[in-house]
């Protein structure tokens, strides 16, 4: 029975890969990233001056952190410098305690269930921001939730590649 379910994992994976696919040749980010740390001060200033970014919506899930494990280091430091630069909620579909408990203790706001594509989800990040949706970016890893969900509310949006998932010592 065990191998009939890794069969039908990779089968589910195969088909979710193809869809995926085909949706990113027609629904386009604004940015690409290979790893959120792609956000360097030069891409913040462009970001602040070109696009009037005040704000940043995050992905947990395969953007901050891999295979729901720890988010790693490199990324808390990360988020530590998005902090200083722009407005910074942390946006889910689902709920991780440990999650909530890292973004409290850093002073950023952290919504769970947020039902990403919907729009209410991403504005109501934005009215806690105290922003403008066309004044926010959105960094996630998936190509319908993140990138269609921003893309359908005017705000700029940054696809991840992929995500550090080693945890420093």
């Amino acid at each position: 029975m065990s191998s009939n379910k890794s069969i039908f994992k990779i089968i589910e994976q195969k088909i979710y890969n193809s869809i995926n696919n085909q949706l990113k040749k027609v629904i386009k980010p604004n940015i690409t990233l290979k790893k959120v740390a792609d956000i360097d001060l030069y891409l913040i200033k462009k970001l602040k001056t070109e696009y009037g970014i005040g704000g940043i919506i995050v992905d947990v899930d395969e953007t901050l952190r891999k295979d729901m494990m720890q988010i790693p280091d490199c990324n808390k430091q990360w988020i530590e410098f998005m902090k200083s630069e722009f407005k910074v909620i942390i946006l889910s579909n689902g709920y991780d305690g440990k999650v909530k408990k890292f973004a409290n203790d850093r002073g950023i706001d952290y919504m769970s269930f947020a039902k990403k594509p919907l729009s209410k989800g991403m504005k109501t990040a934005c009215a806690k921001m105290g922003l403008e949706p066309e004044n926010v970016l959105v960094i996630g890893d998936d190509i319908v939730t993140d990138i269609y969900g921003g893309n359908r509310c005017g705000m700029l949006t940054a696809i991840v590649e992929d995500v550090d998932y080693e945890i420093d010592k």
